[in-house]
């Protein structure tokens, strides 16, 4: 794919890059596109959300023994969680340091886990219909699709049954009181953003990608944690929850897309800039 060269930003050492290809090949036959709906355009976005929606919660008939084992191995993690790591792990956190440099990082990105994680996703889909660039735009779509799947149709009604007293309000790790107020379970920061890693992730074609994308995610997880605002299992299950909506939701969407338009590469590559040597990261779509 050659690479066009649009923006160029350079700050402190490092500059970002980003090209598009050359021209789109045609879409498969059967595709939304050539059925007269593309899922990315702005008119299209009430009903992907739709569509994304029917799909989570119906994906489940059409699984097969693998799907299911690692479903019932999920379920198996959190209660073992529960049972076993959400005392010691609560108790160890009230002694813990909020300055080490782990939990200046947690506090850090911890953010991503609400409004700024939603802006984002928003952010992104700009950024991808102003540069005309498909990828961009179809990882924003998938990106707000799955954030609003994954807090408005699952979390939030899950917190209401659930009803699981927060660490810093002093009831023990298996206070449960369903329709209480009480909404520890699951944590919504770790929902938002592994659903915005898993997307990040499915749409890009570099490991290191999604390394980062889930490993940011895992330290908003942790920062909800030491901040006593969520037991450890209650992030564990939001990080399942979040990675299972997101995956689902790109690979339904990948579908309905052009496969040459519809993904981001990334490239980090050492760059000579004025004053030094810097990185260079170029994103190709």
């Amino acid at each position: 794919m050659a690479t066009l060269l649009l923006r160029r930003f350079l700050l402190a050492a490092s500059c970002l890059g980003v090209g598009g290809g050359a021209a789109a090949q045609e879409p498969p036959a059967g595709s939304a596109i050539l059925a007269g709906r593309d899922p990315d355009a702005f008119g299209s976005l009430p009903r992907t959300l739709q569509d994304d929606t029917r799909q989570v919660f119906s994906v489940t008939g059409r699984w097969e023994t693998r799907e299911w084992n690692f479903a019932l191995a999920s379920v198996a993690l959190i209660l073992v969680t529960g049972l076993t790591l959400d005392r010691p792990v609560d108790k160890a956190m009230l002694t813990s340091s909020p300055s080490s440099p782990w939990g200046r990082a947690a506090r850090f990105v911890s953010p991503l886990g609400s409004t700024p994680g939603v802006l984002a996703a928003v952010g992104i889909y700009i950024a991808g219909a102003a540069f005309r660039s498909p990828g961009i735009r179809a990882t924003g779509t998938d990106a707000m699709v799955a954030i609003a799947i994954a807090e408005i149709a699952i979390v939030l009604p899950l917190k209401l049954l659930v009803g699981r007293s927060r660490p810093n309000a002093g009831e023990g790790t298996h206070a449960f009181n369903p329709f209480s107020g009480d909404v520890s379970f699951p944590s919504g920061h770790t929902t938002v953003s592994f659903a915005l890693a898993s997307v990040i992730s499915g749409h890009a074609q570099r490991p290191w990608v999604s390394w980062t994308a889930y490993g940011v995610a895992g330290l908003v997880g942790l920062a909800r944690v030491q901040e006593r605002s969520h037991f450890f299992s209650d992030v564990v299950a939001g990080g399942l929850i979040g990675t299972f909506v997101g995956r689902t939701v790109v690979s339904r969407n990948q579908t309905l897309r052009d496969p040459g338009g519809s993904r981001v590469v990334v490239t980090l590559t050492p760059a000579l800039l004025d004053g030094g040597l810097g990185l260079c990261l170029t994103a190709r779509f």
